[in-house]
């Protein structure tokens, strides 16, 4: 670095997007692991060993995700383009045995998304993004309840949640700021 030079600025876009790419390494690295797992040792040893290397993958993404400092639409895109390619994976696996709702998890995702979205341009408080996360997280997960009852509860929820905060936090801020300019920046 030259001297008087400022420092490299940290891009907090990228911090999501790592996290993106943590969780999709996540896939190559489990069959790898699967494949040398049963091949070593037995079926089981694999499946246990993919499952274990699926969670440590999934666990840096979400540690990762904790110190995102500020959002970018970008970052607003990325829950809705991991839920697509999610849905696709577990497609074959859902045919027949219900094992996965695709329709709200997409759902879920574009709340998120939106949630993200609204945090990027207002700068609302990121607290407003744990319950569609973790609606994002159930929606996720390859377990399903027979019936759309918890999908629906869960999500109706969120909603119910996000649009309380949303007219009490950031509405206000909507109504206040000027056409084209930007309420974060001056």
């Amino acid at each position: 670095m030259l001297l008087g030079a400022a420092p490299p600025r940290h891009n907090p876009g990228l911090t999501m997007a790592r996290s993106f790419l943590i969780s999709f390494l996540a896939f190559p690295f489990s069959v790898l692991v699967f494949l040398i797992g049963w091949a070593g040792w037995e079926f089981r040893t694999g499946a246990l060993a993919a499952a274990v290397a699926f969670t440590m993958f999934f666990l840096a993404a979400a540690i990762n995700l904790f110190f995102v400092r500020r959002f970018t639409y970008l970052d607003a895109a990325l829950p809705v383009v991991f839920a697509l390619l999610w849905s696709l994976a577990l497609a074959p696996f859902s045919l027949g045995a219900s094992l996965f709702s695709a329709p709200f998890f997409i759902a879920a995702s574009v709340l998120l998304g939106v949630c993200i979205a609204v945090t990027a341009r207002w700068d609302a408080p990121k607290g407003w993004l744990v319950l569609p996360a973790l609606v994002f997280l159930y929606e996720m997960l390859p377990l399903n309840v027979p019936g759309p009852v918890d999908d629906t509860f869960s999500l109706t929820a969120s909603l119910g949640a996000v649009a309380a905060l949303f007219f009490k936090r950031v509405l206000p801020a909507v109504l206040g700021s000027r056409p084209g300019v930007h309420p974060g920046r001056k």
